[in-house]
């Protein structure tokens, strides 16, 4: 029993991954537009047919009359279809009456909105073009148009995950991309911690073995990182390595925490090998921080999070996202100080062992 209570965390770190892989990988997504936003486009005082492309969708399942679209002008104002097609699962025809006196000026982001709701595939939205000649609108004019309720439309039930376009299925990937950094800096700050004890106590060389371990785990999800990264690049920006600042930066920090084994494997004498490796290793931690969070914000970029701007919003990461994220990221967690325990006690049994056959 006792046993149990100390390990309960190990068998957390197990089942924690092993539901981040199972959902993560087999959760379907929801149904989305998949139709360029140039071909999205409504010309004012005319009538207009758009053909709309979908992903993942199953339309041949709803029941006649089931799908609602409407051209949504602000949070209050939406311009209902006056026919919707089903042609097959995946593409819809559909028809506006007449749409008059609406000028694109007056809209403001992020309408207007092209909208989908059934009982099958949920809600689905696009943004869309308006077209117009705005030197023959008068604001004044009487908008003639006939205006529907522009209340909530039908979700998906379930576990499933939101549809973004260029992202498609790779957005399974935040689950376990995202989760090896967060999980790299975490381990990284325990063996910078490993590291200063080992300077204020120098006879204790459990601190020289603990920040070996988990500096060891560190850099190996880092690389796993980098791969996951990688594989992310060539699905999003064409090439799996882009020269994106950030994917540089992270490159160099790996570098210089690969340099920490180097010099640990250039010194003899135990207690040399400890104080000068815990040195570097607090300096290497140090150019982590603007390495990875500092610079690539000041330049352009294609990774979420340059300029300024969050890494994650409401639209990279909602609730059903949450899901699974965030139990990934304490999973990978507890699973990288697992393994650098592991590796501690290897390093104190080889330790041993060499000083036996002394």
């Amino acid at each position: 029993m006792s046993n149990i209570k100390r390990h309960w965390w190990k068998a957390l770190a197990t089942v924690l991954i092993l539901y981040s892989l199972i959902v993560g990988m087999t959760a379907p997504l929801r149904p989305g537009i998949v139709t360029d936003k140039t071909s999205l486009s409504i010309t004012v005082g005319q009538t207009n047919s758009l053909s709309v492309n979908f992903y993942n969708a199953r339309f041949l399942n709803e029941a006649e009359g089931t799908i609602n679209a409407r051209l949504r002008l602000n949070q209050d104002t939406a311009i209902c279809a006056s026919a919707v097609k089903v042609l097959d699962n995946r593409n819809l025809e559909v028809q506006f009456a007449k749409i008059s006196d609406i000028n694109p000026k007056n809209l403001k982001a992020p309408y207007p909105l092209l909208e989908f709701g059934s009982p099958v595939n949920g809600y689905t939205v696009s943004s869309v073009y308006i077209r117009t000649d705005t030197n023959k609108i008068n604001d004044s004019i009487h908008i003639q148009n006939k205006f529907c309720t522009a209340s909530e439309l039908p979700v998906m039930h379930g576990v499933n995950f939101p549809f973004l376009n260029i992202l498609e299925e790779t957005i399974r990937n935040l689950f376990y991309h995202v989760p090896m950094w967060f999980g790299m800096m975490l381990i990284l700050v325990i063996s910078m911690v490993f590291s200063t004890l080992q300077l204020r106590n120098p006879d204790n060389m459990n601190n020289d073995l603990g920040a070996k371990a988990f500096a060891g785990v560190g850099v190996l999800y880092g690389i796993l990182g980098i791969v996951t990264g990688a594989i992310w690049a060539k699905h999003t920006w064409g090439a799996y390595w882009t020269w994106d600042i950030k994917q540089n930066t992270s490159a160099i920090a790996l570098l210089i925490y690969m340099a920490y084994f180097v010099l640990r494997s250039s010194f003899d004498d135990a207690d040399k090998r400890a104080r000068i490796s815990a040195a570097y290793n607090i300096f290497a931690f140090a150019t982590l921080i603007p390495l990875l969070y500092i610079i690539p914000r000041m330049k352009d970029s294609l990774h979420p999070g340059a300029e300024g701007n969050p890494a994650f919003s409401s639209y990279d990461l909602d609730n059903t996202l949450r899901l699974v994220f965030y139990p990934s990221v304490l999973g990978w967690i507890l699973l990288g100080i697992w393994i650098a325990q592991l590796w501690m006690r290897i390093d104190r049994i080889w330790q041993k062992k060499m000083e036996e056959m002394e």
